[in-house]
């Protein structure tokens, strides 16, 4: 019986995301990009718990923290307002952890939260040094929604391209074949990807900077 093939490796210099104790995978011995914060939202709750330990991680290596804000399905708060003294005390110490110059807030917020979103990031930008760069996540169908992100007060947008739920289909094939649907922040610039749910390498390659998710945590990577 042949053994199962492992799926196929992120180029190199691309950037791994990781959490928990996480490996550094070799293609990202460059940068990393490590959740340093897990908030979690439910109704009028804000739970905060720390981030990943990365093992072994090489010398010179430089690190992205990110803040992974996570809304409960069951009990969605109906803001974020709540939460925004908390998120911005997280990004302040991400910010000091930094060793690459940037920070990425990982938040997929809801349609009724876009405003409270969008001016979150606003103050987050305000609130950072002035030589720190906000990195923020975006849920792929935000894509094809300018209200989402156009004029965003973030220096990059990472659409993940995986995940996405009903709109899979039709999103994949609008990425593979179809980018210029796509907001211009979501074309060339930076992009997250999947191992698992990985797209055809000619995808990847029109982006200047890919993230990689594994939901395995790496632990099979070379």
């Amino acid at each position: 019986m042949p053994l199962p093939s492992l799926p196929p490796e992120p180029p190199a210099g691309a950037i791994a995301w990781l959490w928990r104790d996480a490996p550094v995978p070799a293609f990202s011995r460059e940068t990393v990009a490590v959740v340093d914060r897990h908030i979690w939202l439910a109704g009028d709750k804000v739970l905060v718990r720390p981030g990943a330990r990365p093992r072994l991680l090489p010398r010179g290596t430089r690190v992205i923290p990110v803040v992974h804000v996570e809304i409960d399905p069951l009990h969605p708060p109906a803001g974020l307002q709540a939460a925004e003294r908390t998120v911005l005390a997280a990004m302040h110490s991400a910010a000091r952890a930094s060793t690459s110059g940037w920070v990425q807030l990982d938040l997929e917020a809801r349609p009724s939260q876009r405003a409270d979103y969008r001016d979150l990031v606003h103050r987050i930008r305000a609130a950072l040094p002035g030589d720190m760069r906000l990195s923020v996540t975006a849920l792929g169908w935000w894509c094809r929604a300018p209200a989402w992100l156009d004029g965003l007060e973030a220096d990059e947008v990472v659409p993940m391209f995986f995940r996405m739920g009903r709109d899979n289909r039709a999103l994949r094939d609008i990425v593979t074949t179809r980018p210029d649907v796509l907001h211009p922040l979501c074309r060339t610039g930076s992009a997250g990807f999947s191992r698992q749910e990985a797209f055809p390498p000619a995808v990847a390659a029109r982006y200047r900077r890919t993230f990689w998710f594994d939901e395995k945590g790496w632990r099979d990577s070379p």
